[in-house]
């Protein structure tokens, strides 16, 4: 493997070449130009970290990881000419050296077991890497398995042939780490080892996944602009001794509790008492018949005591939800609160909601494209609204906040915001309102801040992880590689329509799952609980709004053990109708979820594991609280029935069993 430079011994390198300089100066005196390191065929950087050790190649940025005497391939050799490599430093804290043809400065250093490579430059350029192509070297460990924070996480067998058909059939081999992935990270287990490659931001990063032959692999892209002014590449990296698929969420929520970024639900009940309410509580949306009185007293009477509603508006929507209606589900414990989009404006004389409707945003909140058109909004109706036009008002964000307050108005006590925690940002050449994407990252905080200040207990759709802190709860997490989810939602006859007003098909219709789609979607072989590893005890996610739990007929009981495995509550669509017909299982699962939830709700998920050789019995453990065993197999394990949930209450030493 060549010669090692050492970063801890390198000043006592130092010290003898500098003694040598000045004892035999007459011999340097020819050239000055030797390179300070030179090696007949190889050259490595080594950096020895808590229980491992990484050899990085400055002439390609290859990195190999050192365990136990055995190699893993960490990143192979970066494709492009990089050219020559200059100006290598080393100290006992860092080392680094640069590129001047590419442009590009590397900067790596160490925090206890855990290596950082920063990258700089002041030239727009795309720079791929790391990449885990498997390396042409016989000793380092191959790759089996890809991590994967697509909203709750997936894990990806690289060989399995579902998988190397279907990235490419629904055109997802690129994700963008922004607002396709929830969180920054992903993860590569080989035949001893787990690989976690953690970006310190998710900004102009794009995970790619690409086929060499018949094997998947890992490229991250990374996006130098001069509208960032150029912003930093940080990529953390650790090696664990062992296939522990939730390594890469562990070390990222340790990041965010070292950087005092995570705040847990003790701490945000402590701003909000209500929050409390969301324990135990199913969620559902209200249409027609569900926004009278009559609906909130038949799911009293089924014993749904912890329930969080939320409702829209449409100018012609026959029944409205008022503040009676409100105040009466307040009265039965129920959190209440609208549905609201700040993303989108319309011309006030043929909008198509209120919602996108706000005083003198039309045109000019839009935001301007690169070539100077206004971009479209959500299926072009209207246009995308730029959250720097609001924040330029005085006061800042006047428009958005006094219809937060009209609503507040009415004594809803939650609120739902769409969009503006998915990670949904953009660019803007406005002249008027101007800003990048990072501008609009911290514009989007600022207004999640200030809704949970007016003590909302507050929702956003498929939170990523920069807004976690703001919210209690999310809709869209729970969901996995959506792309075949738009192709058959965009199918109306298929689908369902959006119509009739009162109780549209597109919610409230009942299909059978194409195979594809549940296989991509709700396969347990294939799903992961990465976000609930990082966060169960600071939000409470669900599936996504338009997938009720009862839109397909042949996935409803293992989505519902699904969500009792990760600790999560299921989503409902609901009007009278609906109620009664499955006044059943809203009182089966209420019951059993009141109890298990608000054992479990806030509560760290500290362990998953597989407890049978196919994957089919999977165990989540909640702290020291209780453990939840689901055997998604048709067979029975250890007196659980099949397809059934077993919770275990560690303290009480009692065991619970439910089958849907």
């Amino acid at each position: 493997m060549g010669k090692f430079i050492n970063i801890l011994n390198i000043e006592k390198a130092f010290i003898f070449m500098n003694l040598l300089l000045k004892k035999y100066s007459f011999i340097f005196s020819i050239s000055l130009s030797f390179p300070l390191f030179a090696f007949a065929d190889q050259e490595f950087v080594e950096i020895k970290l808590d229980n491992w050790t990484a050899e990085i190649n400055p002439r390609t940025l290859e990195v190999i990881g050192k365990m136990d005497e055995k190699s893993t391939s960490i990143a192979t050799p970066v494709t492009e000419n990089l050219g020559e490599y200059k100006n290598l430093l080393n100290s006992p804290n860092k080392t680094s050296w640069n590129y001047p043809e590419k442009n590009l400065n590397v900067e790596i250093s160490k925090n206890k077991n855990q290596i950082i490579f920063k990258f700089t430059s002041s030239k727009s350029q795309t720079f791929e890497w790391p990449s885990t192509l498997q390396a042409n070297i016989s000793e380092t460990n191959n790759s089996e398995n890809i991590i994967l924070p697509d909203g709750e996480g997936l894990l990806i067998p690289v060989t399995d042939p579902f998988w190397l058909v279907n990235f490419e059939k629904y055109n997802a081999t690129n994700y963008s780490m922004q607002d396709q992935l929830t969180m920054p990270f992903f993860g590569n287990i080989t035949d001893d080892n787990t690989v976690s490659y953690i970006s310190d931001s998710s900004l102009n990063n794009t995970i790619k996944i690409l086929k060499n032959k018949d094997t998947l692999f890992v490229q991250q892209e990374h996006v130098f602009r001069q509208k960032d002014n150029y912003a930093p590449y940080i990529v953390k990296i650790n090696l664990d001794n062992k296939k522990n698929i939730l390594a890469p969420a562990i070390h990222f929520r340790n990041n965010l509790i070292e950087k005092k970024e995570f705040i847990t639900f003790k701490q945000k009940k402590d701003i909000n008492p209500e929050i409390d309410k969301l324990y135990g509580a199913l969620h559902a949306y209200i249409w027609g018949t569900g926004r009278t009185e009559q609906a909130l007293d038949l799911l009293s009477s089924l014993g749904i005591k912890n329930l969080w509603i939320g409702y829209d508006e449409g100018k012609n929507d026959k029944y409205k939800v008022n503040k009676k209606f409100i105040e009466k589900a307040k009265k039965l414990c129920y959190l209440i609160g609208p549905y609201d989009t700040w993303e989108n404006i319309q011309d006030p004389k043929t909008a198509d909601t209120p919602l996108s409707i706000f005083p003198n945003a039309w045109p000019k909140a839009a935001i301007v494209n690169e070539n100077g058109k206004k971009m479209p909004g959500f299926h072009n109706r209207g246009y995308e609204a730029s959250s720097e036009y609001f924040a330029r008002q005085k006061p800042i964000n006047k428009d958005l906040y006094d219809r937060a307050e009209k609503f507040k108005s009415t004594g809803i006590n939650s609120y739902f915001l769409d969009v503006d925690a998915t990670g949904t940002v953009h660019d803007d050449y406005s002249e008027d309102h101007p800003m990048n994407t990072a501008k609009d990252m911290q514009n989007r905080i600022t207004r999640l801040k200030h809704l949970r200040d007016m003590k909302f207990v507050l929702g956003s759709e498929t939170a990523v992880y920069w807004a976690v802190p703001y919210l209690s709860f999310a809709h869209g997490n729970n969901a996995v590689f959506n792309n075949p989810h738009w192709t058959l939602a965009r199918d109306k006859k298929a689908y369902g329509r959006w119509f009739p007003n009162e109780r549209p098909e597109f919610f409230f219709k009942s299909i059978l799952a194409p195979k594809d789609y549940e296989d991509t979607k709700y396969n347990p072989l294939y799903r992961i609980p990465l976000f609930q590893t990082v966060f169960h005890d600071s939000i409470i996610t669900t599936d996504r709004w338009e997938i009720p739990i009862t839109k397909f007929k042949n996935l409803k009981e293992k989505r519902l053990l699904i969500g009792l495995l990760y600790g999560v509550p299921s989503i409902w669509s609901l009007d009278i109708k609906q109620i009664k017909d499955y006044s059943k299982d809203l009182k089966k699962i209420s019951a059993f979820f009141q109890t298990y939830h608000k054992k479990i709700g806030g509560v760290q998920l500290t362990k998953f594991s597989y407890l049978t050789e196919d994957k089919l019995v999977q165990q989540t453990q909640f702290g020291e609280i209780a453990t939840a065993t689901v055997n998604f197999s048709n067979r029975i394990y250890n007196n659980i029935p099949a397809n059934s949930i077993e919770i275990f209450y560690i303290k009480e030493n009692k065991k619970e069993i439910f089958t849907p």
